[in-house]
């Protein structure tokens, strides 16, 4: 079992660029992606996403590139017929406005678009190649990272469930002893109605006393319980990659079979155990948030 919490950060040379790669991982319902990357790499965006999407179901994840050239290279494209307009035009606009001063490089060095880096399809597979590997360093520290918070996530679930599979065989102890209190509580109720008649369909009343106890049996929500918490502990032992969306849907459903049984029980005691199960579950739901 993974967290959603992890870090990893690699600066490495390979041939002739250096990477600076720094990836975090952090809590989300789902897969959100940011990559900062210089624009002049934006055509690796999509292998950057592709890669970290076979790594990642889960998690917000802030993936930082910063990338160097080690070595001269022509991979900037100079406009001349651009920078000679601009050159042309400032000079008629100082003419015109009776401007001093001379039009020099530092002033076209202000117009952005003279200068252009230009990254054949070659190099950007060149670079590529470098930074997949490099990727593939720094994804592995960060899963290595959630592992490690996963072993501590899981400890504290794993005691969790102890504690709500006390609670749920003790609800089933109570469960029988639930029905009796119910249909005892109806015996009374209907005395104290039908004290003044005598003639009373006994046989009716008891299949009535009987569907009324029927509507308080908790036996299937107790049997689901039990089915969740097997099925909650099976996917904590599974080697599934992302476990955490199904096991927060899990706690829904225990959360509702104790809201079930809560409504139905006629006994303090369960409804007492109802109450601490649902507790359980919202502190069991607390820590599967974070898990991957």
């Amino acid at each position: 079992m993974r967290s959603m919490t992890g870090y990893g950060r690699i600066n490495k040379n390979i041939g002739d660029y250096g990477y600076n790669l720094e990836i975090k991982s952090l809590n989300s319902k789902s897969l959100n992606l940011n990559v900062i990357i210089s624009p002049i790499f934006s055509p690796l965006e999509i292998n950057i996403q592709n890669f970290i999407k076979k790594h990642f179901q889960r998690g917000r994840i802030n993936i930082y590139i910063d990338i160097k050239l080690l070595k001269s290279d022509d991979v900037i494209d100079i406009d001349l017929g651009l920078a000679k307009a601009y050159y042309n035009a400032l000079n008629v606009l100082a003419n015109e406005l009776h401007l001093s001063g001379e039009v020099n490089l530092e002033i076209l060095l202000k117009f952005k678009d003279i200068l252009k880096v230009s990254l054949t399809d070659e190099k950007i597979a060149q670079i590529w190649c470098g930074l997949e590997k490099v990727l593939e360093e720094a994804t592995n520290i960060v899963i290595n990272f959630q592992e490690e918070e996963g072993k501590n996530l899981e400890k504290v679930i794993v005691e969790y469930l102890k504690e709500m599979k006390r609670i749920v065989d003790e609800i089933s102890q109570h469960a029988d002893k639930m029905k009796d209190t119910y249909r005892e509580l109806i015996n009374n109720n209907l005395n104290s109605l039908l004290t003044d008649f005598t003639n009373i369909d006994e046989k009716r009343m008891e299949m009535e006393i009987t569907l009324l106890s029927e509507r308080s049996d908790i036996t299937e929500e107790i049997d689901r319980l039990n089915s969740h918490i097997k099925r909650f502990k099976n996917l904590l032992e599974s080697s599934e990659p992302s476990i955490g969306q199904d096991l927060d849907f899990i706690c829904q459903e225990m959360h509702r079979e104790f809201n079930t049984i809560a409504s139905k029980s006629k006994l303090l005691e369960i409804t007492n155990l109802s109450l601490e199960g649902r507790s359980l579950v919202n502190k069991i739901r607390e820590q599967v948030q974070n898990v991957h």
